[in-house]
């Protein structure tokens, strides 16, 4: 496990490796942070994403109560808007490695969270092959209940996973068990678990939850 210290950006939503993060800025720590990635090269323009557990995403007292397992955000695009007459940036990134909050930098001097942490590795063992036709058996019965046409998820190596709880309808709380889960092999008893309960939820109430979309915050 290596070792860093990297920007942080707190979201009362949780970045799945994979998957893509617009954000709306406008809040004047945020939008250094934006400054900071965009003085950056290319390839260095990354941040780390972390669930807020407790606490509110921007304003007095924000955030109480970090996740400890996040997710590093590389940056695709970026652009000013300068329609609104205000200072305002969008940005879009996409998820990448896992990492674990070890402290935060008080003495980092930037307006925005700075933290140290630790890079958290993937095991290169593949997943049973049951584990993974089972889950994607669980997903299928989900997407029809939710009354949808059952669509299979094609995914890389170890991803799986992540793909299949895009898929879904989920609090942040299920999400950050499916991030923090130690492997693969993990994270799908955990895809799997919530797939059975919320399909039961769904067949047994006939309603459907309400999206929450992970990304698309606007932080002003």
């Amino acid at each position: 496990m290596s070792q860093a210290r990297i920007p942080l950006f707190p979201l009362g939503s949780v970045l799945l490796p994979g998957a893509r993060l617009p954000l709306q800025l406008f809040e004047p720590r945020y939008l250094a942070l934006a400054e900071a990635l965009a003085r950056a090269p290319e390839p260095e323009r990354c941040f780390g994403v972390l669930w807020i557990r407790q606490g509110h995403e921007v304003g007095v007292g924000a955030a109480t109560s970090l996740a400890e397992v996040g997710c590093e955000a590389q940056v695709e695009a970026m652009a000013r808007d300068h329609s609104t007459g205000r200072r305002v940036m969008h940005l879009v990134a996409t998820g990448r490695r896992r990492f674990h909050l070890d402290r935060i930098d008080q003495a980092a001097g930037t307006p925005y969270l700075t933290g140290e942490i630790t890079w958290l590795t993937e095991s290169a063992e593949a997943a049973d092959s049951s584990l993974v036709q089972s889950a994607r058996d669980e997903l299928a019965a989900y997407q029809q209940a939710m009354g949808a046409q059952p669509r299979d998820v094609e995914a890389a190596r170890g991803q799986l996973a992540y793909r299949i709880a895009d898929q879904m309808v989920l609090e942040a709380a299920d999400r950050q068990c499916v991030l923090s889960a130690v492997d693969e092999e993990a994270r799908l008893i955990q895809v799997r678990a919530i797939l059975r309960r919320e399909t039961a939820l769904l067949r047994r109430f006939h309603a459907l939850p309400r999206l929450d979309p992970p990304g698309g915050a606007a932080l002003n």
